[in-house]
């Protein structure tokens, strides 16, 4: 039953006993009564959604988002994604520049998570991956070069990412067999012992450049030097890990690490002394 039913045949059923004239008036504003019922009930019909027609809005088949605050954290969801597109924008908001194997850059990939730390995040998008890093003073260690690459792909070259710059004075790391130790003359003021990663320095007031020479020799790469330092070095370390010793050398000193996330491992590529940094004024 209609609501305009229902009312009509409730008002009959009450005005059975009324007087005739009673039932005139109730049955002019039953009638006026139906017929705003009635227009409401058409308004009411007739309303769409303004946006019924609109198609629905399609799904973001990527979305990334990168917080630097202390340690990295990745966001991200791919739907089908490319992950050339994927690297693209990694690329964009970490500052590094990502490299993908030839059969990964056709890959389209389907993940999501959430807040994960740099080196869990790059373990889901590709079976073998590779990080550099720059270490410096003060500073949480950032990654510069990643290599997103298949079980078959050949490892990176060294200086893929992180090469020196032209104007930088090079001098090349011992490249002999890392197995034969030399002999340290406990009476020289600088002396440096490599024991697998771990370093123990005992220099007295010897000059940085010749320290970073010494050391980059020891671990058999690179050395360059930037600029005419006269910083000193006075500094007694035994067995600290290489990664910690060398941003106590000076803030001016960059070592460059590459990290195996596949096997674990890490292995230096590069030192380098770089020209102090200025600050712009107001900043």
């Amino acid at each position: 039953m209609t609501q305009q039913n229902f009312f009509s045949a409730a008002t009959k059923s009450n005005l059975a006993w009324a007087p005739p004239f009673l039932r005139i008036v109730f049955y002019i504003l039953l009638i006026l009564t139906s017929g705003i019922l009635l227009t409401v009930d058409a308004r009411a019909q007739g309303q769409t959604s303004p946006h019924s027609d609109a198609k629905p809005q399609a799904k973001k088949k990527l979305r990334v988002r990168v917080t630097k605050v202390g340690v990295i954290g990745v966001s991200l969801r791919a739907d089908k994604a490319k992950l050339t597109d994927v690297v693209a924008e990694l690329s964009k908001r970490l500052g590094a520049k990502i490299l993908l194997g030839p059969e990964m850059a056709k890959q389209a990939i389907t993940v999501e998570f959430s807040d994960l730390t740099l080196e869990p995040a790059m373990r889901l998008l590709a079976p073998h991956v590779y990080i550099d890093y720059e270490i410096k003073a003060n500073a949480q260690p950032t990654p510069v070069g990643i290599y997103l690459l298949d079980y078959n792909d050949p490892d990176p070259a060294r200086t893929a990412v992180v090469e020196g710059s032209s104007q930088a004075v090079l001098i090349q790391g011992n490249t002999e067999d890392e197995g034969e130790k030399v002999e340290v003359d406990r009476d020289d003021p600088l002396q440096i012992e490599l024991d697998e990663n771990v370093l123990t320095i005992k220099s007295n007031k010897q000059p940085l450049a010749l320290v970073v020479i010494q050391i980059a020799d020891l671990l058999g790469v690179p050395a360059g030097i930037n600029y005419d330092s006269n910083e000193i070095v006075d500094l007694n370390i035994k067995d600290t890990p290489i990664e910690d010793v060398i941003p106590r050398l000076s803030p001016n000193v960059r070592l460059y690490v590459r990290a195996d996330l596949t096997r674990s491992h890490r292995v230096p590529l590069r030192l380098d002394i770089v020209p102090p940094s200025t600050k712009i004024e107001g900043q």
